[in-house]
């Protein structure tokens, strides 16, 4: 066997140690068995010498793929040059790894069979009575369950009874346990049986699939907005097609500067994340980029954190081309100081004067790159707004006037507008369903004419690249004459979410635009409930629900009166509803 293929860190191994690994390498076993009893004994006799854990990947033809030198307590294992098991494929190898002390397999090593694929992983180690093995593999979930694959464990057994024919059992030898029937003492029989199984369960599972899979990890400082902030990353996953397995929260001040859960916590999470299948990790607050390197360098699933799970919903739902480019400009912005590289590793040579050393990283590139296409883009967006500028000026020439539709994301801006204006835009029950701000006219009796204006809705916390894209369109916001603020008044968290979009407006400059208060989804509350609130409100705040034409009458009614209070329009005749 070439020294390539062994796996671990063997500088410090005596000749004759390296030489045993290499012979190691060369051992078969029969294809039917999981490991013979002789294979089994020289292996651990050779890890109790290096006082280092051992492994075996063995193929299902017997031959031994690699050798994996760990140290005394875990096993590093390399990577694979294929890719994972398609449709319940097994990866076509089993894992064989020796304990130094009888303990039974440990949470890394049953994470690896679940992530990896393996035919089996066996624990091998040396007890009272003999060269015991302690075995796992997958088998699929109970219907119903979450995961499409689950663990399965057997009761520890005498290496003897995987190794050697049932059938030619000497007398005097122990008799297997009474589960033996279960055990995969028919190596290739059993594999076979199982990967039929788990291929039906994920052709199953495919079938109703729900997207990527996730653990998110949150820290919070406590208090009573945290169950709502939790409760909108698990809508933001929603929305985002991801199917969230877990929800990790941490209470401390501020998260961990380098790995954001601190050292041990943050394995804990990847080794469960591991368990469950999960491809991704999404941190909230945001991770800085020092974190990100950090995390991924403990774990090869893909790391990101709320700002860019809104920017791919974002993504997702922009349809216009100022929205793409707007969602790219944010996107970049955002990337750019988290580009981070492995140094001149990844350097580019260059010969001749002027062209020594290491030359421009691919790093470097990268960012340039990434530079040069923000400037494309800014000038891009800055050609679009000085249109929009001028049709701006256009509609102000003729004095119609601007009413601009706001609030939180999901409170019914967009089901508003089709109301009012018999219009057909995207109005779905998801976070940002609606990106690209939308204009119509509504025509009041007597022909008067108002622009309304949907926006892009708010959230807490919006992110600052979001918001810089996204401004050039946002500051149609700050030169309406009269916004709808639309809250969502069945949502719990309503109050927060009132008071986020206010902070959002008055950074935007339209703090001192006049507004009127709209509490949508009236519809889902209780009439004694809406009947006290409606006694609490304002003569500004009204009470609708969306889908119901005939709610929105006196909203309309007042939008009449305030504009020709402010001598926008004058006075028309009283709004029936009945106008298209």
């Amino acid at each position: 066997m070439s020294a390539d293929r062994i796996h671990g860190d063997t500088a410090n191994l005596k000749s004759s140690q390296s030489r045993a690994l290499q012979r190691l390498g060369e051992r078969r076993v029969p294809a039917d068995r999981v490991i013979s009893a002789a294979l089994a004994r020289d292996l651990l006799d050779l890890s109790h010498q290096l006082g280092r854990q051992l492994g075996l990947f063995i193929d299902r033809r017997g031959q031994v793929e690699r050798v994996i030198l760990g140290d005394a307590h875990s096993l590093s294992l390399p990577e694979f040059a294929r890719v994972r098991g398609a449709l319940g494929r097994l990866r076509g190898v089993r894992l064989i790894v020796t304990h130094l002390v009888p303990d039974p397999l440990t949470r890394e090593e049953l994470a690896d069979l679940a992530k990896l694929r393996l035919d089996l992983v066996a624990g091998v180690h040396r007890g009272p009575a003999g060269i015991q093995l302690d075995l796992a593999s997958l088998t699929p979930a109970a219907p119903g369950a979450a995961e499409v694959f689950t663990l399965r464990t057997w009761p520890r057994v005498p290496v003897s009874t995987l190794s050697r024919d049932l059938s030619t059992r000497p007398d005097d030898e122990t008799p297997p346990p009474a589960d033996a029937p279960d055990l995969p003492i028919d190596f290739t029989g059993f594999i076979r049986e199982l990967e039929a199984k788990l291929v039906a369960a994920t052709t199953d599972a495919r079938a109703e699939a729900r997207g990527t899979k996730a653990t998110a990890l949150v820290i919070h400082g406590g208090g009573p907005e945290v169950p709502a902030r939790i409760s909108e990353l698990r809508e933001l996953c929603r929305t985002a097609g991801i199917q969230l397995m877990d929800l990790v929260t941490q209470r401390r001040p501020q998260p961990d500067p380098r790995t954001f859960f601190g050292q041990g916590k943050l394995r804990e999470v990847i080794v469960r994340a591991l368990e469950q299948d999960c491809e991704l990790l999404i941190c909230d607050p945001d991770l800085t980029p020092s974190q990100a390197h950090a995390i991924a360098d403990e774990t090869e699933l893909k790391v990101i954190d709320r700002t860019t799970l809104i920017l791919d919903i974002f993504a997702q739902h922009a349809r216009s081309a100022d929205g793409k480019l707007q969602v790219e400009l944010a996107q970049l912005r955002y990337m750019l100081p988290r580009m981070v590289g492995k140094g001149t590793a990844m350097s580019r040579l260059a010969g001749g004067i002027g062209g020594r050393g290491p030359g421009e990283t691919k790093l470097e590139i990268d960012r340039r790159r990434a530079k040069e296409r923000i400037s494309a883009l800014t000038r891009r967006l800055a050609e679009l707004r000085q249109r929009r500028d001028q049709r701006r000026a256009l509609r102000r020439s003729t004095n119609v006037p601007v009413v601009a539709i706001v609030g939180y994301t999901n409170a019914g801006k967009s089901s508003l507008l089709n109301t009012v204006t018999q219009s057909e835009v995207l109005a779905e029950n998801k976070l940002f369903a609606t990106l690209d701000p939308t204009v119509r006219r509504i025509r009041f009796p007597e022909d008067r004419e108002v622009v309304l204006l949907d926006t892009v809705g708010f959230i807490r916390d919006l992110p600052p690249a979001l918001l810089q894209a996204f401004s050039a369109t946002l500051e149609e916001v700050a030169d309406a004459d009269l916004l709808l603020l639309v809250v969502d008044a069945s949502d719990p968290d309503r109050d927060q979410q009132r008071a986020a979009v206010e902070a959002i407006l008055g950074d935007l400059g339209a703090g001192k635009v006049p507004r009127l208060l709209v509490f949508n989804k009236c519809d889902l509350l209780a009439p004694e409930e809406l009947a006290a609130r409606r006694e609490d409100a304002g003569p500004d705040t009204f009470f609708i629900s969306a889908i119901d034409r005939r709610s929105t009458f006196p909203l309309m009614h007042a939008i009449e009166t305030h504009l020709w209070e402010r001598g926008m329009i004058e006075r028309a005749a009283t709004f029936t509803g009945d106008e298209p």
